[in-house]
């Protein structure tokens, strides 16, 4: 039976509430942020290290996110449903996957930054994508692939556990509508920054192979003049 307003917010509905909100720090602000940095940023040389914080405030988050749905789950027989009965749905087992898969992408991270990488400069000639042409351990490949699967099971975590509040919350409350356009807002720009990155760099290859075309031409011409 749902509570009155005036009952306060009942302990369950609390943890829930700091689970969403950890939730939301990682899936909308480290997460993405660390990605973007990667996309963007590679070759300043603080990258890293804020790539490395960022994810490790998101693995906080994350841990944090699954010990207190737990215990919101595990505080009371009506909600222990939640996990194998009829409530059950597949926000909890995003969160286990999340958990299991940011873990892995984590450490493989770590272990990929002491691999060799060739860099921008060790990119296979006139190739669209440098990123993906350079050499690079497999390991690099994966924690990137990892990352974005990661992410995207994080924006489908949030979004089911906003459509499992509704059915869970003892107060019988409903997400607001305005946390809902706010979360779709913040998905739209983060993907589509991702995205552009990706339409940006064939277009930023061709533009240094053009400089670099233009430079030897003119080395060239500066040699027969000598000549």
């Amino acid at each position: 039976m749902a509570k009155k307003p005036t009952d306060g917010v009942d302990y369950h509905d609390k943890m829930i509430i700091a689970h969403a909100v950890f939730a939301c720090i990682a899936t909308l602000f480290t997460a993405p942020a660390a990605i973007l940095i990667g996309r963007y940023f590679r070759g300043r040389p603080w990258w890293f290290k804020a790539h490395l914080w960022l994810q490790s405030v998101t693995a906080s988050c994350i841990i944090i996110v699954f010990a207190v749905g737990i215990v919101a789950v595990l505080s009371g027989a009506s909600h222990i449903v939640q996990l194998t009965g009829p409530k059950a749905d597949a926000h909890h087992d995003l969160g286990l996957a999340i958990l299991i898969l940011f873990l892995l992408q984590y450490l493989l991270g770590i272990a990929a930054h002491y691999t060799h990488s060739a860099g921008p400069a060790g990119a296979q000639k006139g190739a669209a994508f440098p990123t993906l042409s350079t050499p690079k351990h497999a390991l690099r490949h994966l924690h990137v692939f990892c990352g974005v699967a990661m992410t995207a099971l994080l924006y489908a975590g949030v979004k089911t556990g906003m459509d499992e509040w509704d059915t869970v919350s003892d107060m019988g409350t409903r997400v607001p509508s305005g946390i809902v356009v706010v979360y779709w807002l913040f998905f739209g720009i983060e993907v589509a920054a991702y995205l552009f990155g990706w339409v940006m760099e064939p277009l930023r290859a061709k533009k240094t192979q053009r400089a670099a075309a233009s430079l030897d031409g003119g080395s060239e011409e500066k040699v027969a003049v000598e000549a």
